[in-house]
């Protein structure tokens, strides 16, 4: 009887520490990378449509649009032209932090903070038609 709670409990735990992937990208986010000159603003909406704003030195931020999709924790995407991200990227998240891992063999690691988009960056930002970075 003792081992059946166990078994019991421990199946919640496990249900308890699940990461709805999906639901816990949603938001706006924020990479900088000051040794590398780049910055970049991304927001994930509900509907699978995403919005990055990317700053390369001190130039204006780029906008590049598109649509993402999510199978268990990886993360991939579209460009509203079509072409596909440069990778997918396997997702992990720690409180406020989600880090994005490249699974095109770089295993290029990026790290992004919950941070709303200033609007500034919205409203002065050059909008690109084709693919960017993500």
């Amino acid at each position: 009887m003792l081992a059946a709670i166990m078994f019991i409990a421990t199946g919640c735990n496990k249900e308890e520490n699940k990461i709805d992937y999906k639901t816990a990208i949603l938001g706006e986010w924020l990479y900088a990378a000051d040794d590398m000159g780049v910055s970049i603003y991304v927001e994930f909406e509900a509907d699978g449509d995403f919005s990055l704003y990317q700053q390369l030195g001190e130039g204006r931020y780029r906008k590049y649009t598109g649509s993402w999709t999510c199978e268990g924790n990886i993360l991939s995407g579209t460009y509203t032209d079509g072409s596909p991200w440069g990778s997918s990227y396997m997702m992990a998240f720690n409180a406020d932090t989600m880090t994005l891992t490249a699974q095109n063999g770089s295993n290029e690691v990026m790290k992004y903070v919950k941070q709303s988009i200033p609007d500034e960056v919205q409203e002065e930002c050059i909008e690109v038609k084709s693919g960017g970075s993500l």
